[in-house]
């Protein structure tokens, strides 16, 4: 009987394999949700660069004591994997096949990969119809991911007397976080482009309301950055790291609002690569008022004030932009997300988009997400899917800095409205 109550009480452990480290998160459920414990397994410099068996090796041992420290509860895991274990791509299959999609996309991701199709697990998310080449076809993005990878989880989860109940992309689970804001039917009128930068990658997600409609992993993030400016600055990429967050950091801190600035606020235009995108966008800039209007409205309906879990607007402070020593890197990124932006437009000729939530570690550096929203031309803010539980209850000892905003907990909030389907 108190087993029963306990796992209708609290969630369950909730882990984010990232580049940087694992996130590890335990929430309450119910209609005023709140964490329940946290904690976060970093990797060092030197872990961070080791083959994945190592990092799988170290968590093994520091796991458990982590877990018992921090005081998680029960026994069930629910994992989002290390970005490189889990294939995103889209995928356009004949509309005479739609009705065995999932078995045709298990076959075109083997045929690619070489592999047999019963040694991955297929996950596909419909998006629409369209037409590639004069024939009609069914878009879906498709999550692929090895079954030999998985059980690396399980045989992990074990050595923590644990078991694997959910495996979930980061994307997916990104955008699970922010299922409570796009509740509502009306919410599928406003397109958000997610943009959560990680150290190891960056992760693009467009959705309609709370429908995922475009998926893309891009390898420039983070750590693309530090290496350029590492041989730039001829110094370690943990200290051109820290110049970096140093340069770019602007803290945002809980309950502080900040308005939403315009498209036509935004200046610093990324420069070269990016006239194709201002000519595909500019529309937005003439609507930013409308749907500023329509986003306050959505909060509306859900109570006083911002809704948290959409975070702070990005400061219109054009002084904290990247370093020219960057700025290629960074303009690399942002043509990256134009060809993001592009793609949804060829799919879905009638809509546009219209705001961008920049989440993940990354997101931290202010003057990468100011260069990039102004490319971008559309109005932005740092989400911070965590606060929708610490509003309801105190931060967990094991959350880092408690009074920060985390837009880099957004898999890991994610994981908690994600199923528990294993």
């Amino acid at each position: 009987m108190p087993f029963g109550m306990f796992r209708s009480n609290y969630s369950p452990i909730l882990a984010d394999f990232g580049s940087s480290g694992v996130k590890l998160v335990q929430s309450t459920v119910g209609d005023l949700p709140t964490i329940a414990a946290a904690a976060f397994l970093p990797f060092n410099d030197e872990m961070r660069t080791r083959p994945i068996e190592e990092r799988f090796e170290f968590l093994g041992r520091e796991l458990p004591e982590v877990l018992r420290e921090n005081h998680f509860r029960g026994n069930r895991l629910v994992v989002a994997p290390f970005s490189q274990h889990m294939l995103v791509q889209h995928i356009g299959v004949p509309a005479a096949d739609a009705e065995r999609a999932e078995s045709v996309i298990r076959l075109q991701i083997a045929i690619g990969l070489g592999c047999d199709p019963d040694a991955l697990i297929v996950r596909t998310n419909h998006v629409c119809e369209t037409n590639r080449d004069g024939s009609p076809k069914v878009e879906h993005i498709a999550f692929a991911m090895s079954r030999d990878d998985v059980m690396r989880y399980v045989s992990l989860a074990r050595r923590a007397k644990l078991g694997v109940v959910g495996v979930h992309g980061e994307i997916s689970a990104l955008v699970h976080a922010f299922d409570h804001v796009n509740r509502r039917g009306e919410d599928d009128n406003i397109a958000t482009m997610y943009i959560d930068l990680g150290y190891g990658g960056t992760k693009v997600a467009i959705c309609h309301g709370s429908k995922l409609v475009f998926a893309k992993s891009i390898t420039i993030a983070g750590r693309s950055i530090d290496a350029r400016l590492s041989e730039l600055r001829r110094c370690t990429v943990a200290e051109a790291r820290a110049a970096r967050l140093a340069e770019g950091i602007k803290p945002m801190r809980i309950g502080v609002p900040t308005s939403l600035p315009s498209a036509g606020a935004m200046s610093a235009d990324v420069d070269n690569g990016m006239a194709m995108l201002r000519v595909a966008t500019a529309r937005a800039e003439s609507d930013n008022n409308s749907v500023a209007a329509m986003a306050a409205t959505a909060v509306d309906r859900r109570g006083a004030g911002n809704a948290p879990a959409l975070g702070a607007a990005l400061p219109a402070d054009t002084a904290r932009s990247v370093t020219m020593e960057s700025r290629e890197t960074v303009e690399n990124l942002a043509d990256e997300l134009s060809m993001c932006a592009r793609y949804h437009g060829a799919l879905f000729r009638d809509r546009r988009i219209d705001r961008v939530v920049f989440l993940g570690g990354e997101s931290r550096d202010t003057g990468l997400c100011q260069s990039l929203a102004s490319g971008l031309r559309l109005p932005a803010k740092v989400g911070d899917p965590m606060a929708r539980f610490l509003v309801n209850g105190a931060a967990p000892k094991g959350l880092p800095d408690a009074q920060s905003s985390h837009p880099g907990w957004a898999v890991a909030c994610g994981l908690a409205s994600s199923p528990t389907d294993l």
